[in-house]
């Protein structure tokens, strides 16, 4: 038997302080002030947002639902939902009833992203800034791109190449694959400790279609160009990113740190909702999903009194999520942040 009441965000933050024994999960998550007792999931709503109405800390959502055994898959929750908070045999939950599924179109699919199963359940949170970014660059290991075939010459010899024009290829081309996408060397990242090269950024130029091979060479019909494509230009099968639109970012399992060392735009600084390259990945055990806290690093001032040189406290201003790894470096979206973000800035557990 069990009652249940709906209780104030003011007031699951004062229950959070005084169950502390039963609610240990929640023991470090803060309630917004203005949490409301129910809330109604729209057409257009992410995880994230949901959660951000509630938590201080988004990323802590998973917490509240752990103590909802009755939820089998609260991940799947879909726009006309009802998510309220109750009070059930004296400790906090979050209710969900479950109701009509408004619009079964509402997950968007494009070809570069795989977005899994869910049918009309709302995403953990939007990908359309990391879809921006597919079709232009990736992130790739420098020594796997110099093996990659390249374009050897235009078979009219020409050195500036455009659509329709049909180019020699040399290497060895993935059997049973007719579509390519052409890609040139961008830039290089080095470790910014070792100064030894962690990736390379491929940039996409172009598409180019298999017309036919022989005698060690085959030949290719550029078929689209967003860039000059010119001999030396490498080929790749067209891969999509694999993020589970239905992921919810968590943090590191293990604490780690490291910097920003590149920026997806065009200037020496990135806001919300921008791409950035950091010097962590899959060996200091990052993963794609993971949530990062951006920080400035603390500046060194002289102190007033002594003379000596003092270094202040670092200052977390925003948070990344990682959404492409290789062994030593990632690219992440800045999901939030309260000032500019530079290369050089800390990335780290939160």
């Amino acid at each position: 038997m069990f009652t249940a009441r709906k209780v104030s965000g003011a007031s699951w933050l004062l229950l959070c302080l005084t169950l502390l024994v039963p609610l240990a999960p929640l023991q470090a998550m803060e309630m917004r002030a203005n949490a409301p007792e129910e809330y109604v999931v729209k057409t257009g709503d992410t995880l994230w947002d949901i959660a951000s109405v509630y938590l201080t800390e988004a990323w802590q959502w998973p917490k509240i639902w752990a103590l909802n055994s009755d939820i089998a898959n609260p991940h799947l929750i879909y726009p006309g939902n009802e998510i309220s908070l109750v009070m059930i045999d004296g400790q906090p939950r979050l209710r969900l009833q479950r109701g009509d599924r408004l619009d079964p179109s509402m997950v968007k699919r494009a070809p570069s992203i795989r977005r899994t199963n869910a049918a009309a359940a709302i995403p953990a949170l939007s990908l359309d800034q990391i879809e921006a970014w597919l079709a232009k660059v990736k992130m790739v290991d420098a020594a796997a791109f110099e093996r990659l075939p390249y374009i050897l010459a235009g078979i009219d010899g020409k050195t500036l190449l455009k659509t329709g024009d049909q180019v020699y290829v040399k290497g060895a081309l993935t059997p049973g694959i007719s579509s390519f996408k052409i890609y040139q060397s961008g830039q290089r990242y080095l470790d910014p400790v070792t100064g030894a090269l962690i990736g390379l950024e491929a940039q996409e130029v172009g598409q180019a279609r298999l017309l036919s091979e022989q005698a060690g060479l085959a030949t290719l019909k550029i078929i689209t160009v967003t860039e000059e494509v010119t001999p030396g230009d490498r080929l790749m099968v067209a891969e999509g990113l694999d993020l589970d639109a239905t992921l919810f970012p968590q943090p590191p399992e293990n604490a780690v740190s490291g910097q920003i060392i590149g920026l997806r735009s065009d200037g020496t600084i990135a806001a919300a909702h921008s791409v950035v390259t950091i010097d962590l990945g899959l060996t200091d055990g990052l993963a794609v999903g993971n949530l990062l806290s951006v920080a400035s690093p603390g500046e060194r001032v002289k102190d007033p009194v002594t003379g000596k040189a003092v270094t202040l406290p670092d200052q977390t201003i925003g948070q990344l999520l990682v959404y492409q790894t290789l062994d030593q470096i990632a690219y992440a979206l800045v999901l939030k942040t309260t000032a500019a973000v530079k290369i050089g800035f800390l990335a780290q557990s939160p």
